[in-house]
C-alpha cells in the first residue's frame, strides 16, 4: 500500500532529506539568474557535472520549490527551469506536482503527479502520462486513488541519479509536444499495454546493497551506449526502445529490472505481440540483469529473442555483449 503523506513536520523533515540527498552529487555553486513563472530572480544554484543538472530550493506561498534545469548554469546570465519537484508543507494540495508517499509502511517514495505545464498550452497531466517512460505508481491521495510517476525512493543512494533521470524525461516530453522528437509508426498505434518496470538489482557482489525501481535509469544507460555506435534509437510508448533505419524498425528491447518469471512472461509477450505488426525482419532482445539458464536462452532462441544482460558497477549499469548481438 502507498499513501501520500500529509503531515508537516514530517513532510519537512522529509524535503530537508531530499536536499541532503542531492547535495550528495550537485556540490558546484553558481550564482546566475533564474527563469521562473514569468519572471526571474537571481541566486546561488548547485550544479553535478556527472549528472549534468543543476537545482536550486526556496520556500513559496505554502511549498518547497526545488527547480531544476540541464546543464551547467551560465554565471551571471539567465538559465531556463526544465522541471520543477515541489511539495506541500502540509495536506492535501494537489495543485502542487510533487509529493511524498510511504510504501507499505516503510519505504519514503517521492511522487510526481505530471503537472509541467509552465504556461505552455498543449504541455499538461495529460501529455506526460502519455509519453513518460519511467515507473508510475498509484497511491492513497486522501479519498482519491491517483496514478503518479515515480521520481525515486527518498533513501536510496541512487536517488540524485533518479532525479537527474526525471528531469531529462521531462525535457524530452516537452520536445515531443514542440515536434523536435519521437518516432512514430502508424502501424503500431492500436496497440497499447503498461510496461512492469518494477524489480530489484543488487549493485555489490556481496549482495549488501539492493536498490529498486532503476528501469529509468538503466534504459538511459543503454540509450547512450546504442547511440555511441552510430544507431539511431527511439521509443514510441509501446515499445521501451527500438532502433530504426530508414523508416523502419530493425530491433526492439524490452527492459526487465528482474529475471522473475513474471518479467519473463511479460518480456516475451510484449517483444512477440508489438513485433506483429512490423513488415521487416527484426531483431528482439531482452535484456535482463540475472543470466538465464542455458535451456531458456535455447527456447527464447526459437521465437527468436535474444538476451542481453547487465549489472552493476559503481553504481552504474554494465552491458555484456550488446556489440555483438547489434
Amino acid at each position: 500500500m502507498i499513501k501520500v503523506i500529509t503531515d508537516k513536520k514530517q513532510i519537512t523533515s522529509l524535503q530537508k532529506k531530499f536536499q541532503i540527498q542531492l547535495s550528495k552529487f550537485l556540490s558546484e555553486e553558481i550564482n546566475c539568474w533564474i527563469g521562473y513563472l514569468g519572471g526571474s530572480f537571481q541566486d546561488t544554484v548547485l550544479y553535478s557535472k556527472k549528472l549534468d543538472i543543476w537545482s536550486c530550493s526556496f520556500e513559496e506561498k505554502g511549498k518547497y520549490v526545488n527547480l531544476f534545469g540541464i546543464g551547467k548554469p551560465l554565471e551571471g546570465r539567465m538559465n531556463s527551469i526544465t522541471g520543477q519537484i515541489n511539495f506541500p508543507f502540509a495536506d492535501m494540495n494537489r495543485r502542487v506536482a510533487g509529493s511524498c508517499a510511504i510504501e507499505n509502511d516503510k519505504n519514503i517514495l517521492v511522487l510526481h503527479r505530471g503537472k509541467i505545464g509552465g504556461g505552455k498550452p498543449g504541455i499538461g497531466k495529460n501529455l506526460v502520462l502519455d509519453k513518460f517512460r519511467g515507473d508510475f505508481v498509484t497511491a492513497t491521495d486522501g479519498d482519491y486513488e491517483t496514478k503518479f510517476c515515480l521520481v525515486g525512493e527518498l533513501d536510496s543512494i541512487l536517488l540524485p541519479k533518479q532525479i537527474a533521470t526525471f528531469i531529462k524525461e521531462i525535457a524530452r516530453i516537452k520536445l515531443i509536444e514542440e515536434g523536435k522528437t519521437e518516432f512514430a509508426f502508424d502501424e503500431l498505434v492500436n496497440y497499447q499495454y503498461t510496461a512492469e518496470h518494477f524489480g530489484q538489482s543488487v549493485i555489490d557482489k556481496k549482495g549488501k546493497i539492493t536498490i529498486t525501481r532503476t528501469h529509468g535509469i538503466v534504459l538511459g544507460a543503454l540509450v547512450q551506449e546504442i547511440q555511441s555506435m552510430g544507431h539511431v534509437v527511439a521509443n514510441n510508448g509501446n515499445l521501451d526502445l527500438f532502433i530504426h533505419h530508414k523508416g523502419r524498425i530493425k530491433t526492439i528491447f524490452e527492459l526487465k529490472t528482474s529475471s522473475s518469471t513474471q518479467s519473463l512472461y511479460s518480456a516475451v509477450g510484449q517483444l512477440l505481440i508489438y513485433s506483429i505488426p512490423i513488415k521487416n525482419k527484426v531483431d528482439l532482445i531482452m535484456v535482463l540483469p540475472e543470466k538465464l539458464k542455458s535451456n531458456v536462452e535455447t527456447r527464447l532462441a526459437e521465437y527468436g529473442i535474444k538476451p542481453l544482460y547487465y549489472s552493476w558497477e559503481s553504481r552504474e549499469p554494465v552491458f555484456f555483449g550488446l556489440s555483438k548481438l547489434l
